[in-house]
């Protein structure tokens, strides 16, 4: 027996593991593809400023890399780090290591090509430097900790009953109630969700998430909620949480409530109007 438990135990880490290193390698394929782009940017710019216009190795080479850190920066921290870190601070470590390394590829690259390297060799090779150094420094210093802390947004489909379907549809409605069960539990701000109505597919609503509120019952979610229009209720409509047994059971409520606030996207009755 105990073996057992042992084996599903290495088992599963063994799964684990194999997980993360997918998940670094395609984060590594990730950054790779990145930095080729900022690298046709930088190699592009240098090679306008460097032959077509003939300046000088040294400015050709410091405003290309200026424009491909950039670039390289904002796309990797949004989709290859997928980081929620503050920005500004993000930036700042990251022009620290820029500091350092210009100054070193500079000059090191300038004596290069005075001693008779090709410009554009010297170019490539201290983008296979930076490219290198500039990995480890963000992977394991700038996002360490917050890598995968700001999701990729995405969209998600939901189905609903035609009275709350219309009332979302005529913007009334602005709060989908929702129990807190594992796909509730995967959805974040900026997220979008397409409403299907139940009685009629080919109707759908885009929404954007903007909050998201978790509550332990439906009675503590309408205690929040002073206005309840936002509900989906009339103004004169009497708002009981006792309205929602006849979706969930009160077995089904323990596990949570999750109160979901968008805002209309789109809105779609016909077959041309694109909502993925």
């Amino acid at each position: 027996m105990k073996k057992d438990i042992v084996a599903q135990s290495q088992e599963k880490e063994s799964e684990k593991k194999k997980k993360i290193d997918k998940a670094e390698i395609f984060r590594i394929l990730k950054f790779v593809g990145f930095s080729i782009s900022a690298g046709v940017i930088q190699i592009a710019s240098f090679e306008i400023l460097y032959h077509a216009i003939n300046w000088l190795w040294w400015p050709s080479y410091l405003i290309s890399i200026i424009l491909s850190v950039i670039w390289n920066f904002t796309f990797n921290r949004k989709f290859t780090f997928q980081s929620a870190n503050n920005v500004y601070i993000a930036m700042a470590w990251t022009l620290l290591y820029y500091v350092a390394f210009i100054p070193i590829s500079v000059f090191g690259g300038n004596e290069l090509e005075n001693i008779g390297w090709h410009g554009t060799l010297v170019t490539a090779l201290m983008m296979l430097l930076n490219f290198v150094t500039e990995f480890a420094w963000q992977r394991y210093f700038v996002f360490r900790k917050s890598i995968n802390s700001k999701p990729l947004p995405k969209t998600v489909q939901m189905a609903l009953h035609s009275e709350p379907f219309e009332k979302i549809a005529s913007g009334l409605k602005k709060v989908e109630m929702r129990l807190f069960d594992n796909k509730r539990k995967e959805l974040n701000v900026g997220d979008k969700i397409v409403f299907k109505e139940r009685t009629n597919e080919n109707n759908k609503i885009k929404v954007k998430i903007t909050k998201l509120n978790k509550f332990s019952s439906f009675d503590e979610l309408y205690r929040f909620y002073k206005d309840k229009t936002v509900l989906g209720y009339a103004p004169n409509e009497t708002a009981d949480p006792k309205d929602m047994e006849k979706y969930y059971t009160k077995e089904k409520q323990k596990m949570g409530v999750l109160a979901i606030e968008f805002e209309l996207i789109s809105k779609n009755n016909e077959k041309n109007v694109k909502l993925n």
